[in-house]
């Protein structure tokens, strides 16, 4: 079979296989000494959080920078965060004159994000694009519903017990187990669909790997469900695609390292706004329920992000293509190469 990523052959070189180790070590912990400790599951959650999560999202101002210079336009750092913020404050109003819109719409940019990132490097066509909503839905529904009890005081307090919210969840929640078997098989025919349609060479092995870490994120609590696939998974994967999209342009001295180095500086601003944010509530709002506003905040950084990795997605393997001479590149697939369906 041919490889479906360059940059990581190989088990060894595989970073998704650490998230495996770690899921599996929560799983047998949580099964010998029963439920996981909340400094556990904290200490993970920030783990991934700030190594991976918050770092893949840092590196946009470096995405859009390459996709303009690929597009033969000028960049700006001042126009780009320009950009960013002026995104960020429209779906921010959105959310305080639509806040059930707003969810719905932050729900489905996640999954065609996720949809997009875990399954790349195939063509713009309906049946694929469609296949891709399909499984970063299928993502969502089944970390949502398999974590029902706990997410039903969430979406209480993020939705401020919004009526018509709250009554398509309960009226899922009888049915949780079929909701997502059935998203599966629909998600399942999409991808047949769509290969048939505009065959593509798929990593089966990159596919399990990603139904092993939802199947331990079932077994562990919520948020770490959500840390292993967001953190050890969605991240993971966007860095790898962001260092081979990087490198090919710079294949002596950009490195996987250097890339998490440079995104340093935004991380640090993202965690001292946070940092900040919380030294207010605790003095001057205490009272207030803080986890609307972070959900919020965090469907604001999403849209904006959505859209500059959107376009690198889009023009992964575009530039082998216009500069043959990169072509023998590890990091780069060759011109005549087919098409690459991709699940890191």
């Amino acid at each position: 079979m041919a490889a479906l990523n360059p940059l990581f052959q190989g088990i060894k070189a595989t970073p998704t296989y650490l998230t495996i180790l770690l899921g599996g070590v929560l799983v047998g912990w949580q099964a010998l000494a029963g439920a996981l400790p909340g400094r556990v599951q904290v200490a993970v959650f920030a783990v991934l959080l700030f190594g991976t999560g918050i770092p893949h999202g840092a590196l946009d101002h470096l995405i859009d920078r390459e996709t303009a210079v690929r597009q033969g336009k000028s960049f700006s750092t001042v126009g780009f965060l320009a950009k960013y913020l002026l995104t960020m404050a429209v779906f921010g109003s959105a959310w305080v004159w639509f806040p059930a819109f707003s969810l719905a719409l932050f729900l489905l940019i996640s999954a065609w994000h996720f949809g997009e990132t875990d399954i790349e490097r195939v063509p713009p066509t309906l049946s694929w694009t469609f296949a891709r909503l399909a499984a970063g839905g299928f993502v969502l529904v089944f970390i949502l519903v398999t974590h029902a009890a706990e997410v039903t005081p969430l979406l209480e307090r993020i939705t401020h017990h919004h009526a018509l919210t709250l009554s398509v969840w309960y009226r899922i929640l009888p049915h949780a187990t079929s909701a997502w078997l059935g998203w599966g098989l629909l998600t399942g025919c999409a991808f047949g669909w769509a290969f048939k349609s505009e065959p593509v060479v798929i990593d089966w092995l990159r596919l399990a790997r990603l139904g092993v870490v939802l199947v331990l994120g079932y077994q562990l609590p919520l948020l770490l469900a959500f840390s292993l696939y967001f953190g050890g998974w969605h991240a993971l994967s966007s860095f790898q695609t962001i260092y081979g999209y990087l490198k090919q342009t710079q294949p002596t001295t950009l490195t996987a390292g250097r890339i998490w180095l440079k995104s340093l500086p935004f991380t640090a601003l993202g965690i001292a706004f946070l940092a900040v944010s919380t030294w207010g509530w605790l003095r001057y709002a205490h009272a207030w329920d803080p986890l609307p506003l972070l959900f919020i905040f965090l469907s604001l950084i999403t849209l904006p992000h959505l859209n500059v990795m959107h376009g690198m997605n889009s023009r992964v393997g575009e530039f082998s293509l216009e500069h043959p001479d990169f072509a023998g590149h590890p990091s780069i697939p060759s011109p005549n190469a087919p098409l690459v369906g991709s699940v890191k």
